[in-house]
């Protein structure tokens, strides 16, 4: 490992880029409906359920585009 902050190797920056991000797509997903479905059923509130939902949809979205667009970036050399 070296000292260096960033890694001088672009195709594996991008790598550990698709890995944090997609690892942040489930979190938020799973976070999301696990959030609302505990907080549905705890406040007996379809209010907080679809809120839990929405913030599941709308992180994972987030996280892809980002993937997506680390995917579809071209190295011009």
């Amino acid at each position: 490992m070296s000292m260096q902050r960033r890694n001088p190797n672009p195709i594996q920056s991008r790598k550990d880029a698709v890995r944090k991000y997609s690892r942040n797509a489930v979190l938020w997903a799973g976070g999301g409906v696990v959030g609302g479905i505990a907080l549905g059923l705890l406040m007996s509130s379809w209010t907080l359920l679809i809120i839990g939902f929405v913030v599941a949809v709308v992180g994972g979205v987030v996280n892809y585009n980002k993937v997506q667009k680390i995917i579809k970036h071209k190295d011009n050399y």
